[in-house]
């Protein structure tokens, strides 16, 4: 029979909230998506926590924290391990995201929830499995059967509708944020053309809010930036950290170039770098356009080379910038963290500026309530804020802190000597070796307790000698040694000359070390740098001010998030027509009204619409007549197969058995030959075929083919056209060379068996 299908929405039914499923097929549990919100609120993850044994895989769709947020604090907090399948630049963005979050809200707060370790370990190769668009990987283990396969989005770079077919060739499509638009770097989602009546079909009814209702992406936009820019007041606008961003920096870098000029724009994010990097390295994840614009480039330029976009890192970056009007866009797009919050109080009350959003901004965040004053036209709004920055420790504070750490380090070195001490007196101390020179233990030791009121005895310090893997080549520890014998420099290190007489510098050797997320990584971006200097951070501690900030700045919102609209998502789904849809992630109003729409429309091929419900378990397993079988070895050999899709079809006869004692299936076994004579089977066409497709193919056969009328009317004369009660394609034509040309080429768009 049909598997047995599950579906819970752990968090993020409604709009304004990230999106965390649950996808349970027979005995194996999908966590689709893990977002979380930039506020990073504990409580959310709570039915995620409770979810956590059941999982067995993890699937992503998008690079955004609203997607894929809570990634690193479940790896690292929760203990989730088990595989997780994303796209490569699914995982390579989703870092960048996760690097900007940390190192924002580190700016601001005490964030201890996670750090760039735990980002780091969460799309790690071995973590992640990468796969390509229209890739198929078949599980193994509890998902032997399961089909995962990822198609392209068209929302960010990456961003993937996710297809899992079960053993019985049922189909269940989870699509959520989808674009059925071209962009400058994305190409639109194929969804309609690509899923034809699935089993199972979870999409968003996410249709935008109000302020962002106009779909004005171009010359209005740009019209409102040259506008204030010409009236000598900047622009901030909040953008996410490698998603969305990209095709907005496309779009001001082309009309930079265009018209030539001078304003500074610039990127301000600690991340804006890398970003850029990984960016030039994904073309083949973009359009044909960028790649063409690629290849025809005289000097092979990227299109992500910006000549007029200024990467900046930090606020000194940016000051460096001429002085004037300037188009900036920061990170992050709530305006609750980074530094366009902090350009926000900055600009917030000059009148001649522009607050500009190009996305909607988190429920509830500061972003977001600018967004709803934007809707009550040009009028001040005074805003109390709190202001919280990281400032370093200076007297008795750093003193402090110093003696702590003091104390931290002296317990430290105390704790192993004392248990080397005491095993000292069970067995005699046995000769260790190492690569280092007891001189250079002997300094690090010293510098280890350098400054403390602490003095070790001949026994602890000798046990503490020995725990670090002293070099002693060819001596022993004499018993009551107070310290290793023999103390020495390495001759290596007042070498002035090498082997060929060119003179050493020790500066020419030393590795620069380079921050993870800002600035530029080495040439080899070598991520093993034990032997570079670390440079660890200064003591610091946050200080938190209210600040009164009176928004005199305009406020503009224009509609750049690369999603499609209401009317679009609903001919999507009434063209995809699943057999049971589940609607989640909308506006309550607008998914009522979806849902009543897709029922109407619906309705004659019997489809289910369910509206999922935060924490809801919906049932909604099929009962189709498949079953699973074992044919008997003569029935394969004669079997004649044809590829349809992802499948093969063909005839069978034979006599199916019950189950015997050792199988646990039905065998399938040659009829009698009485049984299996007769009339042969045959003449059967499958799929569903398009006139424009049949045009298409007799263009390129070589015949022509017009429209007239809702028809094609080809040579000969022969018409073809499609029947009104049944759908069929049907030809009519005088019986000469041409009309059987015609119907092998329509022929061949089925798939006859």
């Amino acid at each position: 029979m049909g598997s047995q299908i599950k579906f819970t929405q752990l968090y993020g039914a409604t709009y304004d909230s990230p999106l965390c499923s649950l996808l349970e097929i027979n005995s194996f549990t999908f966590l689709i998506d893990c977002g979380w919100t930039e506020e990073f609120d504990v409580k959310l993850l709570e039915p995620l926590k409770e979810a956590i044994p059941r999982i067995d895989a993890v699937l992503l769709s998008h690079p955004d924290t609203a997607h894929l947020g809570a990634l690193p604090y479940a790896i690292g907090r929760l203990g989730l391990k088990v595989p997780i399948y994303a796209t490569q630049p699914t995982c390579r963005m989703g870092q960048m995201f996760m690097y900007d979050q940390y190192l924002s809200h580190h700016a601001t707060s005490e964030f201890d929830l996670f750090d760039l370790d735990d980002v780091d370990t969460a799309f790690d190769y071995q973590t992640v499995h990468q796969l390509k668009f229209q890739q198929n990987l078949r599980l193994a283990g509890r998902g032997d059967g399961l089909i995962i396969t990822p198609f392209a989005a068209g929302h960010m770079i990456g961003g993937s509708i996710w297809r899992i077919t079960s053993a019985v060739c049922e189909d269940v499509v989870y699509a959520v944020d989808y674009n059925h638009r071209k962009e400058l770097h994305l190409n639109s989602t194929a969804l309609s053309n690509l899923f034809s009546r699935p089993a199972l079909m979870i999409a968003d009814a996410d249709s935008g809010q109000p302020q962002f209702a106009e779909k004005a992406r171009g010359p209005k936009l740009l019209d409102s930036i040259m506008l204030a820019l010409r009236s000598d007041g900047s622009i901030l606008m909040p953008v996410d950290t490698a998603g969305r961003v990209l095709e907005v920096m496309l779009l001001l870098e082309k009309h930079w170039a265009v018209n030539r000029l001078s304003y500074p724009l610039a990127l301000l994010s600690p991340v804006a770098y890398n970003t850029l990097e990984f960016a030039k390295s994904q073309l083949e994840w973009m359009n044909e356009q960028v790649a063409k614009e690629f290849e025809n480039s005289r000097d092979k330029d990227n299109p992500f080379s910006m000549r007029y976009l200024k990467l900046c890192h930090t606020r000194e970056e940016l000051g460096r910038l001429p002085q004037g009007p300037k188009l900036v866009l920061a990170t992050l797009p709530s305006l609750q963290a980074g530094m366009a919050r902090d350009l926000f109080v900055e600009w917030a009350a000059d009148p001649r500026n522009l607050i500009l959003f190009t996305q909607q901004a988190e429920a509830g965040s500061l972003g977001a309530q600018l967004q709803a004053h934007s809707l009550k036209g040009p009028s001040p709004l005074t805003l109390q804020l709190p202001i919280s920055k990281r400032v370093p420790l200076e007297g008795a504070e750093l003193v402090a802190y110093q003696e702590q750490k003091r104390k931290e380090e002296m317990g430290a070195v105390q704790r192993p000597a004392r248990q080397s001490s005491d095993a000292k007196l069970v067995e005699p101390l046995p000769t260790r070796h190492s690569s280092g020179s007891i001189a250079k233990l002997t300094r690090r030791l010293t510098s280890m307790s350098e400054g403390h009121s602490m003095e070790l005895d001949p026994a602890n310090h000798l046990a503490a000698v020995a725990q670090s893997d002293a070099l002693i080549d060819g001596f022993t520890v004499p018993e009551g040694a107070a310290a290793a014998m023999f103390p020495f420099e390495d001759e290596n290190d007042d070498l002035q000359w090498d082997e060929y007489g060119a003179a050493l510098r020790p500066d020419e050797f030393q590795l620069k070390a380079t921050s993870r997320t800002g600035g530029q990584l080495a040439d080899d971006e070598d991520e093993d740098m034990d032997e570079a200097p670390v440079q660890l951070e200064a003591p610091s501690k946050i200080v938190t001010s209210d600040t009164t900030v009176t928004v005199r700045a305009h406020i503009a919102c224009f509609d750049c998030q690369g999603r499609s609209d209401a009317r679009s998502i609903r001919e999507i789904l009434v063209k995809v027509a699943p057999q049971q849809l589940i609607l989640l992630h909308g506006l309550p109003q607008a998914t009522a009204a979806l849902q009543s729409y897709c029922q109407q429309e619906l309705s004659s091929i019997h489809s289910k619409v369910q509206i999922a419900q935060p924490l809801e378990t919906l049932d909604v397993s099929l009962q189709t007549p498949s079953y699973q079988a074992l044919l008997a070895r003569e029935l394969v050999s004669s079997v004649r197969l044809r590829t349809m899709g992802d499948y093969k079809l063909g005839w069978l006869k034979g006599v199916a058995r019950p189950p015997s004692q050792q199988e646990a299936l039905i065998e399938i076994v040659p009829a009698a030959a009485a049984e299996a004579s007769g009339s042969s089977q045959g003449g059967v066409f499958i799929g569903d075929v398009r006139l424009s497709e049949v045009r298409k193919a007799l263009s390129e056969a070589g015949i022509t083919a017009e429209w007239y009328g809702g028809m094609l009317v080809c040579s000969g004369p022969v018409t073809i056209k499609v029947g009104t009660q049944d759908g069929q394609v049907q030809l009519e034509g005088a019986l000469c060379d041409d009309y059987f040309r015609i119907r092998d080429v329509v022929y061949g768009q089925y798939h006859v068996c």
